[in-house]
């Protein structure tokens, strides 16, 4: 889908707005219920949601929303690191 917004030079909900109006079937990404468990360990031992998200091959965000929903008490930006 990003890449699609891209070449198209529109939003990548749009995309999948498009895509879900043509009956075209996309997938949700995101952690299974073991990598969440393990992305909170990882992050409560000093990881950045943006490293997370490098390991298991989504954006840090996705990883943020998971802990968050997890319950994991989330570091400010700044203290990060």
């Amino acid at each position: 889908m990003n890449d699609l917004a891209a070449a198209f030079k529109i939003h990548r909900r749009t995309v999948r707005a498009v895509l879900t109006r043509h009956g075209v079937e996309t997938r949700t990404r995101g952690l299974t219920d073991d990598q969440v468990s393990e992305a909170a360990r990882l992050y409560e031992a000093g990881w950045s949601v943006a490293r997370l998200g490098e390991r298991y091959g989504v954006n840090g965000t996705t990883v943020w929303t998971c802990l968050r929903r997890e319950g994991v008490a989330l570091r400010r930006p700044w203290e990060q690191g």
